[in-house]
């Protein structure tokens, strides 16, 4: 290209044109995904330019523009700002004691609000850890340091977070707190608090729209099948509004995870394949923005589609999809469920010879993971010691192998209400598998019928 354009005068400082057009660009792109933060920080620096240029008027002008909007939007750290570089300037400026007086009085009341927000968001942030370290509690040892959290008295009186910030960490810091404990209905009273506060503050919506559809993914998380149709159809309005690239990847995870995941819970398969055709088609335009833990969680749902409509080959090419791009950190339970998962898709595959060291090697990380639970430890046993002595191929070894999958359910069923094994359950319903294996039925034809049993009022994971 240098070549064929060497007569252009432009090519002879092609470095400095390139330079300039990618600051170009940059300035387009500001301009365009321009948010309130961005728009508050041209502001003060207006306002900082025409006080240097001796044009107080004007920057007292914009300062107040800026209070103005920084109130609107609960943002005291620019209020501080304000104070202690342009309002106080020019009241110095001006010798204007009464004013000074009242500028300090005023950032006085907005660090006290600011330590609100942070004792409030440390609160969160303390009690986030041990949700993303451990996941879903199943340990009683790790609950006295949560509970110490959930004590603080700041959490005990929602009256006392002060600011928008302080009271959505309140309602998420319970909610997560109750997630870990396995309460799904208070879990859901929690993150339902923190969405109706939110669309309370249809700017704040504006505002960061991604903030907003992680509030819809978490009450889609924890309310029951029954309710999901209505926050479904939320999210599909959205589509016209929301435009920046980040905004529109959570849009598309949240709303394909929760559609696809609403499907499989009924049991409505047919409606889960076409769905999952036109979630394959977008995918390339946002696979890249999305993390580790949105990307496990949607292909871990295609992978449970293709799953319960028996088609093992394309259920393992996720799950192997999920062992290659995603890193466990994020959620050490993530890793034990994908790991007994796919023992069992490789079970239904008909591929016996990878299964005894899958079983150790699953068998193996629990043990150092320090999670060898009753519902693992049944598993375990019952593919290691049950399976190898039965012969599925003659009559009487099929009747066996029913009795031993009844032996099995009858063992783990009572665990979905033990208050430390029941979380398990929230990933897979290893209870209809079981019964379609008992009844000689397909997994599918149980699902629906149980979904349609309980009325689409049944919870999920």
């Amino acid at each position: 290209m240098k070549h064929t354009l060497r007569s252009e005068n432009f090519i002879r400082h092609l470095s400095a044109e390139k330079n300039y057009l990618h600051r170009q660009i940059l300035k387009a792109l500001r301009s365009y995904h321009g948010n309130i933060h961005s728009q508050i920080r041209d502001l003060i620096h207006e306002a900082e330019i025409l006080y240097e240029r001796g044009l107080y008027a004007q920057s007292e002008k914009i300062i107040r523009k800026v209070k103005r909007i920084a109130k609107d939007n609960d943002m005291n750290w620019v209020l501080l700002e304000i104070y202690r570089r342009g309002e106080m300037n020019l009241a110095l400026k001006k010798s204007d004691r009464e004013r000074v007086e009242k500028i300090m009085k005023e950032e006085s009341e907005e660090l006290s609000l600011f330590q609100n927000t942070k004792i409030y968001r440390d609160l969160y942030f303390r009690l986030g850890t041990y949700y993303y370290r451990y996941g879903i509690s199943r340990d009683k040892k790790y609950l006295p340091e949560i509970e110490e959290i959930i004590r603080n008295k700041y959490l005990q009186d929602e009256s006392l977070a002060k600011t928008y910030e302080a009271k959505l960490r309140f309602y998420d810091t319970h909610a997560l707190y109750e997630q870990i404990k396995g309460n799904a209905v208070n879990t859901y009273r929690y993150f339902k608090a923190t969405l109706r506060h939110i669309e309370q503050h249809p700017q704040k919506i504006k505002a960061n729209y991604s903030f907003y559809l992680m509030c819809l993914n978490n009450v889609l998380i924890a309310c029951t099948s029954s309710n999901i149709p209505v926050f479904i159809d939320k999210l599909e309005k959205l589509n016209s509004v929301v435009k920046s690239q980040e905004a529109r990847t959570r849009l598309f995870f949240v709303l394909h995870y929760h559609r696809l995941n609403y499907f499989n819970t009924m049991g409505w398969f047919d409606q889960s394949l076409q769905a999952i055709k036109t979630m394959l088609s977008e995918l390339p335009l946002y696979e890249k923005g999305l993390n580790d833990s949105e990307k496990f969680s949607l292909f871990i749902i295609i992978a449970i589609l293709f799953f319960s409509t028996d088609k093992w080959h394309p259920c393992i090419f996720w799950l192997n999809r999920i062992q290659d791009e995603t890193r466990f950190m994020i959620r050490p339970d993530f890793e034990s469920f994908l790991r007994l998962f796919y023992i069992l898709a490789h079970y239904e595959a008909g591929h016996a010879d990878v299964l005894p060291s899958l079983i150790q090697s699953f068998y193996r990380f629990l043990l150092k993971k320090e999670q060898l639970y009753k519902f693992e430890t049944a598993l375990i046993y019952f593919f290691r010691n049950e399976m190898p002595k039965i012969n599925p191929e003659t009559s009487s070894g099929q009747k066996e192998l029913i009795q031993a999958f009844q032996k099995l359910k009858n063992k783990i069923a009572p665990l979905a209400d033990d208050a430390h094994e029941k979380n398990v359950f929230l990933f897979f319903d290893y209870l209809n598998w079981l019964e379609s294996k008992i009844e000689n039925r397909s997994f599918a034809e149980v699902v629906r019928q149980k979904a349609a049993e309980s009325g689409g009022s049944s919870g999920k994971g």
